[in-house]
Order: structure tokens, then C-alpha cells, then sequence
């Protein structure tokens, strides 16, 4: 409520200046839409006998709130002895009482509660200097605190009210409330005949009504109790009132409607037998456990508690999108499970979301649209045609309609009261609660089994399936797959993008598999495939490249188009492994496969396991000889020369161990990410020593340090650090490092920022890489080397209208057309060196000048 807005003061109190009592069901009305209210109300106070009473005489109640001016316990409620005590002597100081219900006093809250009220204020009212009684309003929806303006509103209608009642006469007020009241009010002449009796007497009782008047008549003047049944059961007050002469002139009857307290003895009545079957379907459930069988637990509580229903069943929507029949009472449960009904069909009841009720003819209409052998089913097993009163009531979860309870009276098409209906209901609701149990239950299985991202099978529920297969059938094989790039896709595109290529590679290996092979996911990029009943290993052979053919499809998504690949290693089941050893071994070939070259498939040989070992321990010590510098790593160095006078112009810093060749060790550190640290490492190191020999020295970059968003700044703190030149050091990167894609990108970009600090860079290996034409010309690089593949290919001696020496040709021209620096690798003859000094090289290297030594060697 806006507590800003201040309530009108006009409109409330109008209607009583205007007509009067007359003008008080206005009154309240506009009261209680000013002050945003659900009821406003008009109590009288009564004190008699040193106690003190209150009796409701008018009100107004909103649409949606169930009126008071009918409940009993509203009348001559006693105010101390019903726990009110504080109420009275706030009203006799002349204060208000307002604000939330639940911060009342425990004892006033049960009266209050069972009206609804959330929140109220009331204001006593006071006539000639007495406290007369009390107006007040209900809010039924929200916990509030009134404010003054509030507050102040309600007194303002309080006085007009008390100005009011002064001015009319006692009686007339009295009369008219009486014509108004909802309780029952007559004269009687003594002969039972009907003198004078109110608006609700003559609505109930429009015929005579025979009241018990011997018990009054022999003792005029005492009020005497009786009770009359019928249609209009009521509990009447009877007194005779007596003439001077002792004679009855006539007998005074105050009548109170019993039907709502019938109503509401039977509703307590039926709810309590809610309570106690719901409780014994519980009760059973802890001692069995939860299974289909709480449908047919929570169908026999629902026919129990709702005797107008004679049969009911219980239909469920299963994983297939068809509702089944789990349970059935007074029906062929068997016959019925045949039967599977769409959501669109017949007793899905028009989608209705509460219960509601469906007659003879609404189930004829039904049955008449399902197939012939449904129907059948249907009409004899379901015995439709005997059905006369359908209450269904559907079953929600999470607002998708999951099930239907059908209660089903055979005799009577009006046979379900709004009581029943609210009974199913609130039996629907349970069976919902014990769905969405079910289902957390199921869930829970389900996630520690699978992966939640993929939706597949996860490492635990593949080692489960494996070590029952190990046992039934050995002729099987572990696949052991990781995706080729999916770091790349991270990197560039976010962890979202990268996940959403996992779900679809997920999606493509399953479909690539055999129905009774099994696809799980390990974590990560990695997955899992077990191929069971192998004939011959060439089967896991032949399901293994179609897998590979399938990662290498083009991937669109997001408007962009991935292009991944994948490792592969196999495993082939033996007796007597266990489902560890056979996943270790399936992880060696794939460890296999990757070193191999990725995108390719590796079986399981026993020597992979010497080999990962070795491997391991290589790594180890190259952590160890990178953090100690013990003198194990060393540089060596290949002399750049003028082809036309054979003199040094710069040196190649190559590393050296004495432990692996550097074909063995320097992959080794690619696979482990340890090429930051070493590239570091000889970075640091060849610069230092470039003073020794004063000449330009050329330092190997690889695409992960190229990549590294810190190797600008290593670079220009090495060259402060050793005061090595700028132009003095010589980076040589690959081709592949600068493809043209995100990380190429990157990486030119950190191959401008090199060249701004002085740094010249070479481009290593051409002609192996991807370059073309166009891109070359766009690559900011110093010069090139050409790749000593294509200086091998010339022949020895070279042939100038071969193939490769028209290539090696072109490349010079092209380097020339460029401005760049050519350098021709791997001349280890005279005759390659003269034909490359006419081709017009001036640069080159090779073993004919000089094998890789240390400085000073």
C-alpha cells in the first residue's frame, strides 16, 4: 500500500449525513475502499451484569472474502472472558486498536485467524459520553500498520455514526437493525400465528413456520431454548412476553440460522478424515519406501475420505508424452494399462486446472473419439458406460500438468458437492508433492550417473557398465577420445560457446555409435566409448574413424563455424583386467595419439607404458633443471652467413640437454606447457651472451609464449636486464603461429608491439606453414627463412627447371617484392650454395658452414 497517499475523509462519511442510519452499508462501503480494506464492520457493546458484550450489526465484505455478519461467534461474544479484555479498555480510555494479527497476544489471534484477517483497526464509538461500541476495518491479504491519517479517517466515521444515532430514536434504530439483522426475528400471537418478523425470518420461511410455543407460553417472561430441523435448520430463543394481567399477549422468537454450523461441523469432520488417511498413506510410505504404489496408496485415502466416490483411478504422464493408468479402484487396473491416452485426447478433460466435474454425457462424447480398441478397453474394463459423475482433478508440476486423479460416482449425475471438490483437490495436491518427491528422487540417481551438461552417461555409471561387460563378454574395447582445440574455443569465444561445442560434439558421437554401444562423458573435453560384442578388432577400428569423420565436420554455431578434431585411443578388453587397468590403457593410447600428431587413432602396446614413464620423468627433470640452472641446459649456436663472402652476420641460439636430443625434449615441453619457461629461459640467456660475440642472434619464439599477453613485457625487461641491443636480437616465429584466425591475430598484434620496441622478427620454416600471398604482405616481419625442406628438394646438384627450384625461386622474388630479409636454411653443399648465390640469395645457413656449437667452439 502506498503509505503516501492520504485517504479520503469526504466520501465515507457522506451517506450517514445524508440518509441517515440508512446511509450506513454505504458508509462502510466507501469506508473500506478508502482505507483499502477488505471488510468494514459496526460492533455493538453491551454491559450486563458487570460483563461486557459484543454483538455484530452490519457489515460490508468485499468480493473475494468470505462475510462475518452470519458467524456466531460474533454475537454476544463475551469481550474478557473470550480473551478481548485488552480491546475493551483500550476502547473505554478511547484508544484504537490496530496493526498485524500475528504481533497480537496469543489469546485473540484463533478468533481473528479464522476469519482471515491479517491486519485491522478499530476505533471505539462513543453516544451521550458512553461507550457504545466499536467500527472497525479487516485487511485479509497483507500484514499492515495503519497510519494516523488512517486511523484519523475512521474516527471522523466513527462521530458521524455516534451524531447519528443520537438523532434517531432508539426504537426506530432498533428496529431497523433488526430488519436487517441476518438472525431470525418474529412475533408470534400466542395461537402460533405470525404477527410481525423480519427480512431473514421470511426469506428462510416464507410458509408458517410451527415453533415449539408450550414450553414458553407455561412460563411467560423466561426465555426458553428449542430447535426446529428441515431445510432451514435453526436454534431459537422463544419468550412470552406477559400482559398486565398476567394474560401472553404475544411470544418474541430470535432464531440462528444452523446451516453453517453443520456445514462447518461436517467440514471439520470430512478434513479430519483428509488428515488421518493422508497420514496412514505416509505412514506406509516411510515403512516401504516410495514406488508406483503410493498412486493406488493415495487412491484408496481419496475414496475413503469422498463417499459420493464409489471407483477412481490414478493416470500418469510417463517419459513417452502419454498419460498411463497407474492405479485403479473398482476397475481392471491390467486391462486399463494398456491403454495410453495423449494429452490432447479424450480424459484429459479439456485442460482444466482444477478439479471439476464431468457427467454420463461429457464421457460418451469422449470415448467416441479414441481408436476402436481403446474404446473397447475402456468401456469394459473402465466401465465407462456406467459412470454417471466424473470429479477429475489434475495434477501440476512446476506449471506442466503431470497426472490426473478421477474420482467416479455410478449412480448420479449430481452426486459431488463443492465439499468433494475441495477434498480432491486437496488429494491432487499430495500426489503432487509425491511426483515432485519421485522426482527428486529420480533426479538424484539420474545426476550421479550423468553428466549435466551432455546429458550422457559420466565416468562412474561408464566404469559400472564396463566391469558388467568385463564379466558377461571380455570381446570388447575402451575408446578414450579428447577434443583437438576446444581450449582455442574457450579462449577466444568464452567457457558458454565452449560448452555448447561439447553438447553438440556430445550429440554427434552418440548418433555415430552402435545402438548397444555406450558414449559417456569423463569431463572436461574428454569422452568415453565402450564397444561391447566385438567379432574382431577391426570393428572398434572401423567405429573409431567414423568417429573421427564426424568431430571434423564443420561446426556452426553462433553465426561462426568451428572446425575441431579429435584424439583417439583404443583399448582392446582382456580376461582377468579390471575396469581401472583397461580405462588406463585406453588413456596411453590416446596419450599416443596426441603426441602423434592429434586427429588420428592409437591401439593400446605394452611399450606405451615405458614410454609415459620416461616422459614423466623427463618432465620432472626439465622442472627441475629449469628452476635449479645448474649448468644442465646450455646454448648452442648456428652461424647466419653472407652467401658472397662467407662471413658470420648473426647467430641461431639453439638449446641443448644432455638428458633428450631437442626433437624429444622440446615437444615434451610444448605437451606440458612448459615452453613460457624455457623460451624464457634461452631468451634471458642468449642475450646475456650476445655481447660476448657482438653479432645479431636469432631466438626461437613458440606459439604458446607468442600467445602469452606478458611475452612483450619479458622481452623488454631481458633487453633492459642484459643490455642486449634491440636491434641486436632476432625473433624467429612460425607460420602456424600467425594463421589467420583469433590466435593469429593475437599473435600479430604481439608481433607489432615486439617491432615497436626495436625487436626485428623473423618468419621461421616458410612454406610449411599456411601463408599465402595476400597474407604474407599483410605479416609485419623483418624477413623470412626459407623452410630447409625446399633446399633439400632442389637435388644435388640442383636442377633450375625443376619444380622446387622454380619454388624456391619464387619465394626469393616474392621476399624481394616484399623488402625482406631472405634467409635460406639447410645448404650443406657447394653446388646448392652456387645456385643459390645465383638465384640471388645473399643469406643463408646450414652444416657447410658451420654445425650448432657452444660460443667460443
Amino acid at each position: 500500500m502506498d503509505r503516501t497517499r492520504t485517504p479520503s475523509r469526504s466520501s465515507p462519511v457522506l451517506p450517514l449525513l445524508r440518509q441517515g442510519l440508512q446511509g450506513l452499508p454505504e458508509a462502510l462501503r466507501a469506508l473500506a475502499k478508502a482505507l483499502q480494506a477488505h471488510r468494514a464492520y459496526l460492533f455493538r457493546l453491551e454491559e450486563r451484569d458487570g460483563r461486557w458484550y459484543a454483538s455484530q450489526l452490519a457489515e460490508w465484505a468485499g468480493p473475494h472474502v468470505t462475510p462475518q455478519i452470519q458467524n456466531p461467534s460474533l454475537q454476544r461474544l463475551p469481550m474478557r472472558e473470550a480473551g478481548y479484555g485488552r480491546w475493551l479498555e483500550a476502547f473505554l480510555r478511547g484508544e484504537a486498536i490496530g496493526g498485524a494479527v500475528r504481533t497480537f497476544p496469543e489469546e485473540e489471534r484463533p478468533l481473528l485467524e479464522a476469519q482471515e484477517i491479517q491486519s485491522l483497526l478499530v476505533v471505539p464509538i462513543r453516544v451521550e459520553g458512553r461507550l457504545w461500541g466499536f467500527l472497525g476495518v479487516d485487511d485479509c491479504e497483507r500484514e499492515r500498520a495503519f497510519t494516523l491519517e488512517e486511523e484519523a479517517l475512521l474516527r471522523e466515521v466513527a462521530e458521524a455514526l455516534a451524531r447519528t444515532l443520537d438523532l434517531f430514536e432508539v426504537h426506530r434504530f432498533t428496529e431497523r437493525l433488526l430488519e436487517l439483522s441476518p438472525f431470525y426475528v418474529a412475533r408470534m400471537s400466542p395461537e402460533g400465528g405470525r404477527l410481525w418478523a423480519n427480512l431473514a425470518f421470511k426469506k428462510a420461511f416464507p410458509q408458517e413456520l410451527p415453533l415449539p410455543l408450550e414450553a414458553p407460553l407455561a412460563q411467560p417472561g423466561r426465555p426458553v431454548t428449542a430447535t426446529t430441523a428441515g431445510e432451514a435448520p435453526a436454534e431459537w430463543t422463544l419468550v412470552a412476553v406477559p400482559g398486565p394481567g398476567g394474560e401472553v399477549l404475544e411470544v418474541l422468537a430470535f432464531g440462528l440460522d444452523l446451516r453453517e454450523r453443520l456445514l462447518a461441523q461436517e467440514r471439520e469432520a470430512r478434513w479430519s478424515a483428509f488428515r488421518k488417511n493422508l497420514l496412514r498413506v505416509y505412514e506406509t510410505l516411510m515403512a516401504e519406501g516410495f514406488s508406483e504404489s503410493v498412486f493406488g496408496l493415495i487412491l484408496e485415502a481419496a475414496l475413503d475420505t469422498v463417499p459420493a466416490a464409489q471407483a477412481g483411478s490414478v493416470a500418469v504422464l510417463k517419459e513417452d508424452g502419454y498419460y498411463h493408468f497407474v492405479a485403479a479402484k473398482g476397475y481392471d487396473l491390467e486391462a486399463l494399462r494398456q491403454v495410453r491416452l495423449h494429452p490432447e485426447e479424450p480424459l484429459s478433460l479439456t485442460g482444466h486446472r482444477e478439479a471439476q466435474v464431468f457427467t454420463q454425457k461429457d464421457l460418451k462424447r469422449f470415448n467416441r473419439r479414441l481408436d476402436p480398441k481403446r474404446k473397447e478397453v475402456m468401456e469394459t474394463a473402465g466401465r465407462v458406460k456406467e459412470i454417471q459423475a466424473v470429479l477429475a482433478v489434475p495434477v501440476y508440476l512446476s506449471g506442466e500438468r503431470k497426472a490426473f486423479l478421477y474420482l467416479d460416482n455410478l449412480e448420479r449425475e449430481d452426486a459431488f458437492t463443492p465439499l468433494d471438490l475441495e477434498l480432491a483437490q486437496a488429494f491432487a495436491s499430495q500426489l503432487g508433492l509425491l511426483l515432485r518427491r519421485m522426482e527428486l528422487e529420480g533426479r538424484l540417481t539420474y545426476l550421479a550417473f550423468h553428466d549435466p551438461l551432455t546429458g550422457l552417461p559420466n565416468r562412474l555409471f561408464f566404469l559400472e557398465k564396463l566391469a558388467q561387460a568385463l564379466k558377461e563378454e571380455p570381446r570388447l574395447a575402451v575408446l578414450y577420445l579428447d577434443l583437438d582445440g576446444l581450449k582455442l574455443v574457450n579462449d577466444l569465444e568464452g567457457h558458454a560457446t565452449g560448452d555448447e561445442v561439447i553438447r553438440t560434439v556430445a550429440a554427434r558421437l552418440r548418433a555415430a555409435v552402435r545402438p548397444r554401444d555406450l558414449v559417456a562423458r569423463q569431463g572436461g573435453d574428454e569422452f568415453l566409448i565402450l564397444l561391447a560384442g566385438l567379432r574382431k578388432p577391426e570393428e572398434a577400428v572401423q567405429v573409431a574413424e567414423r568417429l573421427l569423420e564426424v568431430v571434423r565436420l564443420p561446426l556452426p554455431l553462433g553465426g561462426r563455424v568451428f572446425r575441431l578434431t579429435t584424439s583417439l585411443g583404443i583399448a582392446l578388453g582382456e580376461p582377468g583386467l579390471t575396469p581401472g587397468e583397461l580405462l588406463a590403457r585406453a588413456d596411453l593410447a590416446l596419450y599416443r595419439a596426441k603426441d602423434e600428431g592429434k586427429d588420428r587413432l592409437a591401439f593400446y602396446e605394452p611399450g606405451l607404458q615405458e614410454a609415459l614413464r620416461r616422459e614423466m620423468a623427463l618432465v620432472e627433470a626439465l622442472r627441475e633443471a629449469l628452476a635449479g640452472d645448474q649448468g644442465e641446459l646450455t646454448l648452442f649456436y648456428q652461424p647466419i652467413v653472407d652467401l658472397t663472402t662467407g662471413a658470420p652476420v648473426a647467430l641461431e641460439a639453439l638449446i641443448r640437454w644432455p638428458k633428450a636430443s631437442p626433437g624429444e625434449f622440446i615437444p615434451l615441453a610444448e605437451r606440458h606447457r612448459l615452453m613460457p619457461e624455457l623460451g624464457a629461459w634461452v631468451l634471458r640467456r642468449a642475450c646475456r651472451e650476445q655481447a660476448r660475440h657482438g653479432l645479431p642472434v636469432h631466438v626461437n619464439v613458440s606459439p604458446q609464449e607468442l600467445l602469452h599477453p606478458g611475452y612483450p613485457g619479458l622481452v623488454a625487461q631481458v633487453l633492459e636486464e642484459t643490455g642486449c641491443p634491440p636491434r641486436a636480437l632476432v625473433l624467429e616465429v612460425t607460420e602456424t603461429a600467425l594463421i589467420p584466425d583469433e590466435r593469429g591475430r593475437d599473435a600479430t598484434l604481439t608481433v607489432r608491439i615486439l617491432r615497436e620496441l626495436g625487436v626485428r622478427v623473423f618468419l621461421d620454416d616458410f612454406g610449411s606453414g599456411y601463408s599465402s600471398l595476400e597474407r604474407l604482405a599483410a605479416l609485419p616481419v623483418d624477413g623470412l627463412k626459407l623452410g630447409q625442406a625446399f633446399t633439400q628438394a632442389l637435388g644435388n646438384p640442383p636442377d633450375p627447371q625443376s619444380p622446387a627450384a622454380r619454388l624456391v625461386a619464387a619465394v626469393l622474388a616474392l621476399a624481394q617484392a616484399l623488402g625482406l630479409a631472405a634467409v635460406a636454411e639447410g645448404i650443406e653443399g657447394e653446388a646448392t650454395l652456387a645456385y643459390l648465390r645465383r638465384l640471388g640469395f645473399t643469406l643463408g645457413q646450414g652444416f657447410l658452414f658451420g654445425r650448432p656449437a657452444p660460443l667460443g667452439v
